[in-house]
């Protein structure tokens, strides 16, 4: 039986308000778009839904219903010809037979689709997204359909902006600003859920304190900024030397520490050692110039769940004894 035009109009006013105010509230982007693609896929009748979002770092699939893993397949760039055409225009797209489109190899389809919606989502004047929506049938979209996704985009493009802030202010609370690695509060969240599930399913933990040797001396010698830009290389050439699995903190000063997931004691003093020698053989502007050493180095103290500690805090002080074990041997060295 078909809809009225009445009930087609009620229907879609229903979901606007549904999708507003269930949007309204959530600042997390994933959750968002996740909540979007489900309600355009219940009002409309499509093949498939999708929200693509674009920013400085590429063109990607957020949120998907519908299409599985033909549309997780396919490499996303700007220089697609649908993706082109919408940032350079800023336009949507509205085809009722995608086969005799320029688009028709060039978007991300459903099986046998024919009919395609492309929204953009603008956020200050920028094209930061797009809504499509597919279907098998010819001509299977109306303008209701569009004046839907249009009011829908604008709805999208202030929960998406919200979402982002929301992303730059929570990464802020966990980044150290100069170094750009981990903070010390990131620290204290991660040893602790990585502690509890290394219990849960008996996993080797490790744990790295690294302190830079007589970094006072090069602070005091060549002042502030330059001792800033020591901490800046530092961080950068643990995260550049570090693994997959590794994750870099700023512990605090000029120490920072490294929680090595499923690794074991060897494994970690391995690791650790590597990553002295990249430090000593490094180069550092003006550290010829410090005593005693003439080049700046790390210190680093190794500590490993089961086989040291089993409860946190226990851990954190068998690495720092470690660390300072390995200044009082004469620092450059990494100690177990």
């Amino acid at each position: 039986m078909m809809e009225s035009k009445e009930s087609i109009d009620l229907k879609i006013l229903k979901a606007i308000f549904g999708i507003a105010s269930s949007i309204g509230s959530e600042l997390e982007l994933e959750k968002v778009c996740d909540l979007i693609v489900d309600k355009v896929f219940k009002v409309i009748n499509c093949n498939g839904c999708a929200i693509i979002l674009i920013d400085e770092k590429g063109v990607s699939l957020q949120s998907e219903i519908g299409f599985g893993k033909s549309i997780r397949e396919v490499e996303f760039s700007r220089d697609m010809p649908l993706i082109k055409y919408i940032l350079s225009t800023k336009k949507k797209l509205f085809i009722g037979n995608i086969e005799s489109s320029y688009f028709k190899y060039s978007i991300p389809k459903g099986e046998k689709t024919t009919s395609m919606i492309c929204i953009p989502i603008i956020v200050k004047d920028e094209v930061r997204g797009i809504i499509y929506i597919d279907s098998r049938k010819t001509n299977a979209f109306s303008s209701k359909h569009e004046y839907f996704l249009n009011i829908l985009a604008h709805e999208i493009s202030i929960a998406i902006e919200r979402a982002l802030n929301y992303e730059k202010i929570k990464k802020l609370t966990v980044i150290d600003e100069l170094t750009g690695v981990f903070n010390r509060r990131k620290f204290d969240i991660d040893l602790k859920d990585t502690l509890n599930e290394a219990i849960r399913y008996v996993k080797s933990l490790s744990l790295l304190m690294i302190d830079i040797d007589y970094f006072k001396n090069y602070n005091d010698f060549h002042g502030h900024q330059m001792g800033d830009m020591v901490l800046r290389r530092m961080g950068g050439v643990l995260i550049e030397n570090k693994r997959t699995t590794d994750r870099v903190y700023r512990y605090g000063g000029e120490e920072f520490s490294i929680i090595c997931s499923e690794t074991n004691k060897e494994s970690a003093r391995i690791f650790a050692e590597r990553l002295r020698e990249v430090v000593d053989k490094g180069k550092f502007d003006g550290e010829e110039k410090v005593e005693p050493q003439n080049n700046i180095t790390i210190s680093v103290g190794v500590s490993n769940f089961p086989f040291d500690a089993t409860k946190m805090d226990h851990l954190i002080k068998y690495a720092d004894d470690a660390l300072y074990k390995a200044k009082d041997e004469g620092r450059n060295r990494v100690v177990v």
